[in-house]
C-alpha cells in the first residue's frame, strides 16, 4: 500500500489488543487471524475514496465493527466492510470472505481469506487510477458511467493474480470477456466462478447464457447450465431460470426436456405466462426490438408447440437486455456515481464499485 499515490488508502492507527478482545467477546466469535493481524497494524481503512471501507474496533476507525454487526447476516458470519452503494463484505465461519448484495439474499464467495482478498481488492481498484491518484477518464465508456470491457477485464485479472479463489472476480472476468465477444473464454471464466462458489446459481446461469450465444451447437450445454442454476436458486427467479432452460431445449429440439422444464417453471410460478406476456408487451411499448425479441423467445419457450425437426430460436446477444431473470452482471461504474454506502443500499444486480457484480 505504501507504493500507492497518497490519499487512495487511508488506514487507521493500530488497534489496541484489548479493543480487539472486547469486540470478539461481544460478538461471541473469534475474528480471522489474518484480519486480527491487519487490525494490529491498521484499525480499519478507507480504500479508494470510500469505494470500500474496512471496519475497525476502536474509536478512531473509519467504521465501527460493532456498528455494522447489529444484525448478523447468518450464523457465525461477521460483517467487516462496506462498499460504496450498499453491499457488504463478511467473514463466514471458515474465515472466507463473502460479498453480500444489498437488498437481497444474494452472496458471493469473494476470497478464501482476508489477506488475499485485501491484496485483490486493492489491485482491482487501483486499475482505475493514474499515477497522480486521480480517475483515468479513458477507463470508462464514452458516457462516463461504465468501465470499458478491456479495463474491466484488466481489473479482474489483476485481482485474480492475488486472490485466485474469488468467485466474484472470476464472474467479473467472464462478464468482461462476454462484452468483448470472447464467448469461449467467458464460458471458461464462468465455469471457474461456479467451481469456486458451487452454491451460487448465477455463475451457472451466465455460463448457460454464454453457451446459448453459440446457437444450436451450444443449446445442450446452455440447458444444463440453466437447469443447474434453477435447482440451486431458492428465490422466485428459479421459475424464470427453468424457462431459460426450456428455451435451450426448444433450440436443441429436445421435446422431453422442453416438457420437463415447462412443468418445473409452472410448478414454481403458475402464472409465469402472464409475467412473460407483460414483459413482452412492455418491451413493445418501449419500442425496444432487442427486448421484444428476448421476451418473445422466452414466451415461445413456454407456449410454442415445436414442429418436427430442429427448431431455431433467436440467439441471445450481448446487446440484448434480458427480460427475465435479471442476472447480476456486476459491471463496474464510477464510485462517485453510486449512492453512499451507509444511506440507501442497492440491489446486487446494480453496478459494483470501482468496480460490476
Amino acid at each position: 500500500m505504501a507504493r500507492l499515490p497518497a490519499g487512495l488508502i487511508r488506514p487507521g492507527p493500530a488497534a489496541e489488543p484489548a479493543e480487539i478482545a472486547r469486540v470478539e467477546s461481544t460478538l461471541g466469535a473469534a475474528l480471522p487471524t489474518s484480519f486480527v493481524s491487519f487490525l494490529r497494524s491498521f484499525d480499519g481503512a478507507d480504500l479508494f475514496h470510500e469505494a470500500v471501507v474496512i471496519a475497525g474496533v476502536g474509536g478512531s476507525a473509519p467504521l465501527g465493527l460493532m456498528d455494522i454487526n447489529t444484525d448478523l447476516p447468518g450464523p457465525g458470519e461477521i460483517i467487516f466492510a462496506e462498499v460504496l452503494g450498499g453491499d457488504r463484505y463478511a467473514f463466514d465461519v471458515a474465515g472466507r470472505v463473502l460479498r453480500l448484495r444489498a437488498g437481497s439474499d444474494e452472496r458471493w464467495i469473494a476470497g478464501g481469506d482476508y489477506a488475499h482478498w485485501l491484496d485483490g481488492i486493492v489491485a482491482y481498484q487501483r486499475v482505475l487510477y493514474g499515477p497522480d491518484g486521480e480517475f483515468m477518464p479513458e477507463a470508462f465508456e464514452p458516457d462516463g458511467g461504465e468501465v470499458s470491457p478491456p479495463v474491466a477485464l484488466k481489473q479482474a485479472d489483476r485481482a485474480l493474480r492475488r486472490c485466485d479463489d474469488s468467485a466474484e472476480w472470476h464472474h467479473e472476468r467472464g462478464v468482461a470477456l462476454r462484452r468483448l465477444g470472447r464467448i469461449l473464454d467467458a464460458k471458461e471464466a464462468f465455469a471457474h466462478a461456479a467451481a469456486a462458489d458451487p452454491e451460487n446459481p448465477w455463475p451457472l446461469f451466465d455460463l448457460g447464457r454464454a453457451a446459448l450465444t453459440l446457437g444450436p451447437g451450444g443449446a445442450r450445454e446452455a440447458g444444463a447450465g440453466f437447469e443447474a442454476a434453477a435447482k440451486l436458486d431458492r428465490d422466485e427467479s428459479a421459475a424464470r431460470m427453468w424457462i431459460w432452460a426450456a428455451r435451450a431445449a426448444l433450440l436443441e429440439a429436445a421435446p422431453e426436456r422442453l416438457a420437463l422444464c415447462r412443468r418445473e417453471a409452472i410448478a414454481r410460478d403458475p402464472v409465469i405466462g402472464v409475467a412473460l406476456r407483460r414483459a413482452r408487451d412492455a418491451a413493445l411499448l418501449d419500442d425496444d426490438p432487442d427486448e421484444v425479441e428476448e421476451a418473445q423467445a422466452l414466451l415461445d419457450a413456454l407456449e410454442i408447440i415445436p414442429p418436427p425437426g430442429r427448431t431455431r430460436l433467436p440467439v441471445v446477444t450481448e446487446n440484448e437486455i434480458s427480460a427475465t431473470p435479471a442476472a447480476p452482471t456486476h459491471r463496474t461504474r464510477r464510485p462517485d456515481q453510486q449512492h453512499p454506502a451507509r444511506s440507501t443500499p442497492r440491489r446486487s444486480a446494480g453496478p459494483r464499485t470501482g468496480r460490476r457484480h
